[in-house]
């Protein structure tokens, strides 16, 4: 539901910052990468892959945005 509030708003670089994002996935890529060497259930290893595609997702909304705000700022710098 935050990727799609994210979305509608389109503030997403004013309501998070790219260090907690990048912590975020470390985190979740750490976590499928013990979860894959101890050969946890399945279900623990799905999930794992499902948490590091939604950071994914984040930080790409993350710098689509920045770089869209960006974009509008100058734009309204020469008008």
């Amino acid at each position: 539901s935050q990727i799609y509030v994210a979305c509608q708003n389109g503030r997403v670089d004013q309501a998070l910052s790219l260090g907690f994002l990048l912590c975020w996935i470390a985190g979740d890529l750490t976590n499928f990468v013990g979860c894959y060497l101890t050969n946890q259930l399945p279900i623990q290893i799905v999930t794992a892959i499902f948490y590091v595609n939604m950071d994914i997702i984040m930080i790409s909304q993350f710098v689509y945005y920045k770089l869209k705000n960006q974009k509008m700022t100058k734009c309204k710098v020469f008008q």
